[in-house]
């Protein structure tokens, strides 16, 4: 049985598009007037970068105002309306398991813990996969990537992410590591040289990758 490794943001399901709305939303229904004033450009930075985790304390003073304001809590509630599948990704995962393998949402957590689950579950993906796993750092991620080996000790897995700078840190040989392709990721020289690692530009390949396997992993599919 093979166990495929699925990342969520940037690779089944495309939420740039649904951050940058969620937030300009959420800054006008909370704080209206900031819309119009020489202070909104300040505001999105300091919300934006409060949702990825890269707040700095110049910005401190702004947050404390957005979570006064509700919105913080507002960008929450609205970013999984606009999230968006990527074409055929559900069909991927679905065909996955109905071909028998093992399917495991593996992803980097939001800022506030449990935020990963509640975006799965309010865009209706949650069920789509056999297990959920999330991790909050490179730490934790190979942690969590070694209690997974563990449970599966001799399957091949096959990691797929648009964040190829994780697989740096994976020395696994039974481990199938692939790049999807996308225009806010960069790439990684080093692993191009890596037998198994490849990039591809679709989800849809996936499956062709699958239907090949034994020349990359051997049979143990």
């Amino acid at each position: 049985m093979t166990v495929y490794l699925f990342d969520f943001d940037g690779t089944l399901v495309d939420s740039t598009g649904a951050v940058e709305k969620a937030l300009r939303i959420a800054i006008e229904k909370t704080i209206p007037a900031v819309i119009e004033s020489d202070l909104y450009d300040e505001y999105y930075k300091a919300l934006f970068l409060f949702i990825k985790g890269k707040l700095t304390y110049q910005h401190l003073g702004v947050i404390h105002e957005l979570v006064a304001q509700g919105t913080i809590h507002e960008y929450y509630k609205l970013m999984p309306k606009y999230i968006k599948d990527f074409p055929f990704a559900r069909h991927v995962v679905r065909e996955l398991r109905k071909r028998g393998r093992k399917v495991i949402s593996f992803s980097g957590e939001h800022t506030y813990p449990g935020g990963k689950v509640i975006f799965l579950k309010k865009t209706n993906w949650y069920d789509e996969f056999d297990d959920v796993v999330t991790f909050k750092g490179t730490k934790d991620m190979l942690h969590k990537f070694e209690t997974l080996r563990e449970l599966y000790p001799e399957e091949p897995f096959v990691w797929i992410d648009d964040s190829p700078a994780r697989f740096t840190y994976i020395l696994d040989e039974n481990t199938l590591l692939v790049q999807k392709a996308s225009p806010y990721k960069s790439d990684v020289p080093l692993l191009f040289d890596r037998v198994n690692f490849i990039k591809i530009k679709s989800i849809r390949e996936v499956l062709e990758i699958d239907d090949g396997l034994s020349e990359f992993l051997g049979d143990k599919t």
